[in-house]
């Protein structure tokens, strides 16, 4: 199976700079409380599996339980889905986001995220789906990387809930960035994805993962780790099943992120009574950065990192309804 591996001069504070990420993750817990998120939260097995999942830690008031089959994890209870829609859509946590962190970070995304993405998405359609394929992206729209697909591909953008039914037209990859961690209903959404595809089409998928390294390290300490978008960090294994559900099959399995290491180095930074095990916490407080480089890309060849970015292949037949 194909995997991906980078390296590049991407730093915590250019993409995460703290000042922005503390004011976001304040906003986050106001809305929390404010749209009463927990209120009526409705209890659930593990959504890649339906395995049984045991408690692993509280974040926000949010309980994560790390599935005993799968590994992946995931919130339960999850919010009513209506009460999420009113958090993503008034929220001062999302305008906050949209308005001055994604603004101040436009160019490092553009360079470190967008464009690989791009690249990535438009090599794997020509090499599997041919010339001049048709995709469609689900979530929020992104006009750069629009601009980007449509230089060789047609593109066209579906409803940012991709529950939503908006879209019954048949594609030849469906573009799924960052919005199914963010779904209530997961098996719901994936299989909206799958439905929009033809026989064979591919589904491209970016998220996290429960299994990562900065995620298992810090736990609720995690400052990338925001409830009411992550509700659910699959691990490979949970991607297997929840693709299998579907008839599709699982491509290509990457972990490329760049950051792991550095967001650890910085929580023990912030906090000097954290200890990681032995060895560990040598690596990661090491004086060299080119001992970090060296982990952290010892963490993407062994897909330990927490950014993933898979593609799925659906099977011969048409889905089954649900």
């Amino acid at each position: 199976m194909k995997r991906v591996v980078t390296s590049g001069d991407l730093t915590q504070r250019a993409m995460r700079p703290a000042e922005l990420l503390d004011a976001y993750l304040a906003h986050a817990q106001a809305d929390i409380l404010r749209f009463d998120l927990m209120l009526g939260g409705l209890e659930r097995p593990c959504p890649a599996c339906s395995g049984h999942g045991a408690p692993e830690f509280m974040r926000f008031g949010f309980s994560y339980q790390r599935c005993t089959a799968c590994g992946s994890l995931f919130v339960s209870p999850v919010p009513r889905e209506e009460r999420l829609a009113r958090y993503h859509a008034e929220g001062a946590a999302e305008r906050f986001r949209r308005e001055q962190l994604l603004p101040m970070t436009a160019d490092v995304r553009a360079r470190h995220a967008l464009g690989p993405r791009a690249r990535w998405v438009l090599s794997a359609a020509a090499s599997r789906l041919g010339r001049s394929p048709t995709l469609a992206q689900f979530g929020a729209e992104t006009p750069p990387l629009l601009d980007l697909l449509r230089a060789s591909a047609s593109v066209v953008q579906w409803p940012a809930d991709v529950t939503a039914d908006g879209a019954d037209a048949r594609v030849d990859g469906v573009i799924a960035f960052d919005v199914l961690e963010r779904a209530a209903d997961f098996s719901r959404a994936l299989h909206r994805c799958r439905r929009a595809l033809h026989p064979r089409g591919l589904l491209f998928v970016t998220t996290m993962s429960g299994g990562g390294f900065d995620v298992r390290m810090l736990g609720p300490r995690t400052a990338a780790l925001v409830p009411p978008v992550h509700l659910q960090l699959l691990s490979r294994a949970g991607w297997l099943a929840a693709l299998a559900r579907e008839g599709a099959t699982l491509v290509e399995y990457s972990t490329p992120g760049e950051l792991d290491v550095q967001a650890v180095a910085d929580a023990c930074r912030r906090d000097p009574g954290l200890r990681l095990p032995p060895i560990l916490d040598e690596l990661v407080r090491h004086e060299d950065e080119q001992v970090g480089r060296a982990f952290q890309e010892l963490l993407q060849q062994a897909c330990l990192s927490s950014h993933v970015q898979l593609i799925a292949e659906a099977g011969p037949d048409a889905p089954i309804p649900r």
